[in-house]
Order: C-alpha cells, then sequence, then structure tokens
C-alpha cells in the first residue's frame, strides 16, 4: 500500500512539475516536444520525425458521410463496437489502446449557433467541474478553422493511478453541437497537445453553417 501511495504522489509531483512548465511557457510552446505548426507540416507530408528520431504516421479519414475529412496519427484505430463501428453519421471514437490515447468526436442533435459557441462550451465546462471536482482547467482557447470557431480547452484529471490530460472542444456544424476530445496520459501532453490542435486546424470540414 505504501508503495502505491508513493508512486501515486510522485505522479502528482511530477503533475506538478509540469502545470509550473506550462504556466510558465504560457504561450511560447517551449515545452511541447514539437510545435504545432512543426505538426502541421507533418501531417501534410504524411510522417512526422520527432527529435528522438521516433517517426509518426498519418492517415487521412473521411468522416461522418465523408463530410469531415481529418488527418490522425496511425496509431489510433478507429473503435468497433460489438462487430461494427459506432454510427458513422453520429459519432466517431479511435483510440491508441497500448499508449492509453482516446479520440472521439460527436454530433449532438441540440442547435448551436456559431455566436453561441464559447459561451456554449464555457456551460460544458462548469458541468464537468461539478461532475469531476478532480478536474483541473489549464487553458481556454479558440481556433479559426475555415471562417469557424473552434472553442478549446485543456485540463488535467488527476486520476489514479495515471494522471491524464484532455483538450476539449466545440463547434457549430450544420446548426447543432459538435463536440469532441483527445485525451492522454499526463506524461504524453508535450507531445500530444500540438498534434490534437494539428488534427483540429488541418481538417476540412463541409457545408460550413
Amino acid at each position: 500500500m505504501t508503495e502505491h501511495w508513493d508512486e501515486f504522489f510522485l505522479k502528482l509531483h511530477h503533475q506538478q512539475i509540469l502545470k509550473e512548465q506550462l504556466d510558465v511557457a504560457e504561450n511560447d510552446e517551449d515545452w511541447m516536444l514539437v510545435s504545432i505548426e512543426e505538426a502541421i507540416k507533418g501531417m501534410s507530408n504524411g510522417s512526422l520525425v520527432l527529435p528522438d528520431e521516433q517517426d509518426i504516421q498519418f492517415q487521412t479519414l473521411p468522416l461522418f458521410d465523408h463530410q469531415l475529412t481529418m488527418s490522425l496519427p496511425d496509431s489510433l484505430i478507429p473503435e468497433v463496437r460489438a462487430g461494427r463501428p459506432t454510427d458513422p453519421s453520429k459519432s466517431f471514437v479511435a483510440k491508441d489502446k497500448r499508449a492509453g490515447i482516446l479520440f472521439g468526436l460527436h454530433q449532438s442533435g441540440q442547435q448551436l449557433a456559431p455566436e453561441q459557441v464559447e459561451l456554449y462550451q464555457q456551460q460544458i465546462i462548469e458541468q464537468t467541474s461539478r461532475v469531476q471536482p478532480a478536474m483541473k482547467l489549464v487553458e481556454q482557447k479558440a481556433l479559426h478553422v475555415q471562417d469557424a470557431i473552434i472553442s478549446c480547452y485543456e485540463s488535467i484529471f488527476l486520476a489514479s493511478p495515471s494522471p491524464y490530460y484532455q483538450i476539449a472542444f466545440a463547434r457549430s456544424w450544420h446548426g447543432n453541437a459538435l463536440i469532441g476530445s483527445c485525451q492522454f496520459k499526463l506524461e504524453n501532453a508535450p507531445l500530444w497537445v500540438p498534434l490534437t490542435y494539428a488534427m483540429l486546424l488541418t481538417a476540412t470540414w463541409s457545408e460550413l453553417s
């Protein structure tokens, strides 16, 4: 039991170190393993070579009846449930089970106008904070993609045995809310934060609302 708690508090200590690095770095990306721009360039080339010489390959996937195209690392495998994929017109989920990474998108039936996106995201943050008080909000930002706004927030969850990091996002699409997130172990944040934003910034959305 003592060993378990020692390990847990050590991970929390590492979490605090990374949080301090994020606070100091603010917007300069110094703590990232690669910059968002480098990740975008790698996606356009089909591969990204990291400083440790690891090579990440990317796959381009048509989603939601070919209305959305995204480039994802090929370690993310689309999830299949009960022998069939999740409803491709409503949801998309991909996982890297070995690394503990989960990426998901869901088209909600809730109406959402473009000018309501940031308020909608704030409501999600408040609801999540109430349900999961272990969530620590890190940052909020708005991405501009194809003249639309994708509202994003980053958070840390002090979960045992492994604290994890999440980037959640929302946008208006076809007049309704589309929500999504990418979550990963806290130790993988320096790589997966820039990768996640690169995935969002290079996505191609059709029939924008």
